[in-house]
């Protein structure tokens, strides 16, 4: 019975033995899923650190992509604007054509005041121009006038008072290179620094004003245009000092606005184009859309 007994004991020891190397087993075995496990989880860990990197880079690459269409879309608007300029321009040239055809007729008219002068013909021709300390700033004097006479006489009247120059030629065009800044002030002189032709040598680039090297009637070109949406100020033309034509600067997108005139001068007198008022932010588009230009159109003949 005792044997018996005992042997139960073993058996039972035998089976808890092998009970407990199969917890060992299992416990390993929970060991090395648990620490697969934690590599997993670090791996994920990983996984989603860069699926958070990608979400901010492509939450960026959308903030690119929609500053990328607003810029589009402010460049489509400055086409369509630019477009709506193209389609003014045949008006605006149609102005210049016209400006031209009256200094060609000028032209004409002192080339008949040589052709009578040398045929003994007199020419009698008295012309009022600006008064200097009589005219207020922007205001033509209301005695300008000018008149001319033929009348056939023999050759001791060849000398008019104006002559079609034959000596040479007196003239010049220049153009702002570059856009003004808003640092522009009140009274400053625009300094029209591009000169494409200076015959005379009476423009001084580095002042922006004329020098009149031969005394007689010139005729002043100035074309004034803004940037953008900015204004582009309030210009005036001087003769010595005092006010020949103002332009208001356009307001409009790219627009451009003329300041012309004819006037005597004498030999030194000087001419330039100065801010006469300074908005705030002025702006004077430069390249060739703002350019200064005068020209000799008829010579004293004192000066021959």
């Amino acid at each position: 019975m005792y044997f018996t007994g005992q042997v139960e004991v073993d058996k039972l020891r035998n089976e808890d033995l092998v009970t407990t190397d199969e917890l060992l087993d299992l416990v390993r075995k929970m060991k090395l899923d648990l620490t697969r496990l934690a590599n997993e989880q670090e791996k994920m860990k990983a996984v989603q650190e860069e699926l958070l990197t990608t979400k901010e880079e492509l939450f960026e690459a959308r903030k690119e992509l929609q500053k990328s269409k607003e810029e589009f879309l402010a460049s489509k608007e400055d086409i369509l604007k630019a477009n709506k300029e193209l389609i003014l321009t045949p008006s605006k040239l149609q102005s210049c054509i016209k400006d031209l055809e009256v200094a060609q007729e000028l032209l004409k008219e002192g080339k008949k005041l040589t052709t009578a002068n040398r045929s003994g013909d007199k020419v009698e021709s008295h012309t009022s121009t600006l008064k200097e300390g009589a005219v207020s700033p922007g205001t033509w004097d209301k005695n300008i006038a000018s008149e001319s006479k033929y009348s056939k006489r023999g050759n001791h009247d060849r000398n008019a008072r104006f002559m079609w120059p034959t000596t040479g030629i007196v003239g010049f065009t220049a153009r702002l290179t570059s856009t003004t800044s808003s640092s522009l002030y009140t009274d400053q002189t625009l300094v029209f620094d591009n000169v494409y032709v200076n015959e005379g040598n009476g423009y001084d680039a580095t002042t922006g004003i004329f020098h009149a090297p031969v005394a007689g009637m010139y005729v002043i070109l100035v074309t004034i245009s803004s940037v953008g949406d900015y204004l582009s100020g309030d210009v005036e033309v001087l003769h010595n000092g005092v006010t020949v034509c103002r332009v208001v600067g356009p307001h409009s997108y790219w627009g451009g606005s003329p300041c012309n005139a004819i006037i005597h001068l004498a030999v030194g007198d000087t001419v330039w184009v100065r801010e006469y008022f300074h908005h705030q932010d002025d702006r004077i588009r430069g390249d060739f859309f703002t350019t200064f230009s005068m020209g000799l159109m008829a010579m004293d003949s004192s000066s021959k």
